[in-house]
């Protein structure tokens, strides 16, 4: 390899790695005399790549970044106040579930005790019809379950006996659950009526009972449907997909790229500054180590540049050296046809002279005829 071409590329690494050293200290300078700057508006132009205009553009992006920054922070408190909210949810739904268990029982001992009640009875006339319909049936079950129990007999009667005995336990099993719930249901009637003046006893004992956690199940309701109504605003917060990470991510990926923007255009500003005329502009923001960053980053400018003009010399000599080859093949390659064209034309002699001689020849054998 041609030591000058090994000598460019040494020069071209060096610029490189000057240029990113003068870029790393411009883009510090920029940073620093940005936060100096502040609110203040010493640039009259705000527009393009100016000072002014890098400026108004950088004011920008921290604005930007300090809105993002503030969104996550709501967001994070508002993703700690879901997961409270969920909690309260979940107990609040616990609670609900077995104080309705409870109260399930309570209004079936309620109905138990009105139909028991005479008192009631022109209300309660056709539950207690049902009520007597339930227990013949259950009574009948019952009844046939002890002789199944009872009934003897071989293998294949015993298996027929078992099949029997599923069948009437499930319908047995039914009918006292429909017992059950025509209790509940006349005493969720009951309740609902809200009686005045109620006998005392099992009734009024089970009537204060239900009424009691019926309350209680109202209260819950009313909490619950409030720690909803609070989730669901939460949610909304969060954006369509209900997710405060995939925001978060979002605007931490945006905050990312403003970074990169910032950093961008205080190399700009930091650029400007340096140039003819940005010093000047920046003059009364100057400390002397902004100073002294000022001078360096000048002196890797003129290195850079001296650098510059000698990758140019040196390729202009090389280039010229490429030239000054090619002539030589050229003048090399011409005296090569020059040669081909000399014993061309000493070839082209012999055969004429071969030719005149043969046509010679040939006048003397035309005089012996």
């Amino acid at each position: 390899m041609d030591e000058r071409k090994k000598n460019i590329a040494e020069m071209t690494e060096k610029n490189r790695s000057d240029s990113e050293a003068r870029n790393r200290l411009l883009e510090g300078l920029g940073e620093n005399l940005l936060r100096k700057i502040g609110e203040e508006e010493p640039f009259t132009g705000n527009s393009g790549n100016t000072l002014g205009g890098v400026l108004t553009e950088y004011r920008r992006l921290q604005k930007d970044n300090a809105e993002s920054v503030e969104i996550i922070r709501s967001l994070e408190e508002d993703a700690g106040k879901l997961k409270e909210v969920e909690q309260k949810i979940g107990d609040v739904e616990g609670k609900k579930a077995g104080l309705e268990n409870d109260f399930s029982e309570a209004c079936a001992l309620l109905g138990k005790a009105l139909l028991g009640t005479p008192d009631f009875n022109d209300l309660t006339e056709p539950a207690i019809r049902q009520e007597e319909t339930l227990f013949a049936k259950i009574d009948d079950l019952e009844s046939k379950l002890k002789e199944l129990e009872e009934k003897g007999g071989g293998v294949f009667a015993r298996l027929k006996k078992n099949a029997q005995i599923a069948v009437s336990k499930t319908i047995l099993a039914k009918n006292k659950s429909a017992l059950q719930r025509l209790y509940r249901m006349e005493g969720e009637k009951f309740l609902d009526a809200k009686h005045e003046q109620i006998p005392e006893g099992d009734l009024a004992l089970n009537a204060a009972r239900a009424g009691e956690l019926k309350g209680q199940l109202s209260g819950l309701n009313a909490e619950l449907a409030e720690f909803k109504e609070s989730r669901r605003m939460i949610l909304e917060r969060f954006g369509a997909d209900g997710s405060p990470t995939r925001r978060i991510q979002g605007i931490e990926k945006r905050i990312s790229q403003i970074k990169g923007e910032c950093a961008a255009c205080s190399l700009r500003f930091g650029l400007l500054a340096a140039e003819s005329g940005g010093k000047e502009a920046v003059a009364a923001f100057l400390s002397e180590e902004d100073a002294l960053v000022l001078q360096r980053a000048e002196i890797f400018r003129t290195q850079i540049a001296e650098r510059d003009l000698n990758i140019k010399k040196v390729e202009t000599a090389i280039n010229i050296d490429e030239e000054k080859s090619e002539i030589e093949k050229m003048q090399k390659a011409i005296l090569n046809q020059q040669q081909k064209i000399a014993e061309a034309k000493k070839k082209i002699a012999e055969l004429e002279k071969q030719i005149a001689e043969t046509e010679l020849n040939i006048e003397e054998l035309k005089a012996l005829l």
